[in-house]
């Protein structure tokens, strides 16, 4: 078997070296807790401050705090549930109709989705926004839904299973003039580290962002806050750590490996700000030359497509079984959302836009580092359309 060809970066994109040279530099360094008095617990208040810094730097992220979580999950719920609970917290100190409304799209990551579907419990309002067939909301499917009673509306800025990209500028802009007074929130995991723009161009108050999408190491993500924005409810209580928004002593090492990942991938693409859509769309390319019935999900245009995912469904074939004899000839690529434990359930968002029952099964999701040769191309193209076939 040829060297195994990774293309499950949505996944989890593996440790860059750089990554993992300023993990093992700040566990050796800066090993002690950034909260104690000592120079050793200074040392590590300085190696944290750096890679806040860092990473506002390699995001595009000015105007905005970091705030360090664990996970994008984590991410998420704090930025949906703790800002809809502060605007609703808000809205009744102020006397006024309480702020009861909850905004999600239809193919949010389950950790948006779920965060949001969770304040049902708490007497929230909670609907889904309607996406049209490539998985994109529209500003017609938004505007009608927006009102003085909404607190919270959460767009995604790429999706993860389809690779569409929404049109968050221009939603968040909808947002302040029809609800004022909501919050805008945006799962911005597969979108950082893998477009040009800076994160601060979506505008939104607050955007989640995982270390492990970007070559960073599991264990370490991020909320970033509008600083002119609300402030979310913190989840749990505790001694007060990232400004009381997430108590718990800070991971060092994972913050600066976090930091060091995100300014390779600036550099990437500041270098080659195509180096995704142009090898996504020689891929589509060469599987289209040996299964021109292939059916690709997401946006056609490729303004609105993120180039790091490609997405699609090849009839009459099994996505399950298909993996497993792609993985024979080392080529490792997902179906779906790898965040949904198992796989098994059918996924909300092929129903969101939907694709055909029969198609469901069938779909591939192949995820690029950007750095694939055209080799590389060839040998997914050619291992992929023949397994198909079988």
């Amino acid at each position: 078997m040829d060297h195994p060809l990774y293309l499950d970066h949505a996944a989890t994109a593996p440790p860059l070296p750089e990554a993992l040279a300023a993990f093992d530099r700040a566990a050796r360094e800066a090993f002690a807790n950034p909260g104690s008095p000592h120079a050793a617990g200074a040392r590590a208040a300085s190696e944290l401050a750096r890679a806040r810094e860092e990473l506002v730097a390699a995001l595009g992220a000015d105007g905005y705090r970091v705030v360090f979580t664990a996970t994008g999950t984590e991410s998420d719920h704090l930025g949906i549930q703790g800002l809809a609970r502060r605007r609703r917290r808000r809205a009744e100190r102020a006397g006024g109709g309480a702020q009861a409304r909850v905004l999600y799209s239809a193919v949010e990551h389950p950790a948006a989705r779920e965060a949001a579907r969770a304040l049902a419990a708490e007497g929230f309002r909670v609907s889904p926004i309607p996406v049209d067939a490539g998985g994109v909301v529209r500003p017609e499917a938004l505007r009608p839904l927006l009102g003085p009673d909404v607190a919270l509306v959460a767009v995604m800025a790429a999706n993860n299973e389809l690779g569409g990209l929404n049109p968050v500028p221009e939603l968040v802009g909808l947002v302040r003039r029809l609800a004022p007074e909501a919050a805008f929130h945006c799962d911005a995991v597969q979108w950082a580290g893998k477009r040009p723009e800076t994160i601060a161009s979506l505008g939104a108050d607050a955007i989640a962002v995982a270390a492990h999408k970007v070559g960073g190491i599991r264990g370490c993500a991020a909320l970033l806050l509008r600083r002119d924005g609300p402030e979310p409810e913190p989840l749990f209580r505790g001694g007060g750590h990232e400004g009381g928004l997430r108590s718990g002593t800070e991971n060092v090492m994972g913050a600066a490996a976090f930091a060091a990942a995100a300014a390779v991938r600036r550099r990437l693409l500041d270098a080659e700000p195509r180096r995704y859509l142009d090898r996504r769309a020689r891929l589509l390319e060469l599987l289209r030359r040996e299964r021109p019935d292939l059916v690709v999900l997401g946006p056609s245009e490729e303004a609105e497509v993120q180039g790091s995912i490609l997405s699609l469904a090849l009839p009459g074939c099994r996505a399950e079984p298909l993996l497993h004899r792609l993985e024979v000839r080392g080529i490792l690529v997902g179906s779906g959302s790898a965040c949904s434990h198992g796989g098994a359930r059918e996924s909300p968002v092929l129903a969101a836009i939907g694709l055909a029952p029969e198609l469901r099964d069938s779909v591939l999701r192949i995820s690029l580092d950007g750095g694939e040769s055209e080799d590389d191309l060839a040998r997914a193209a050619a291992a992929i359309a023949e397994e198909s076939r079988r």
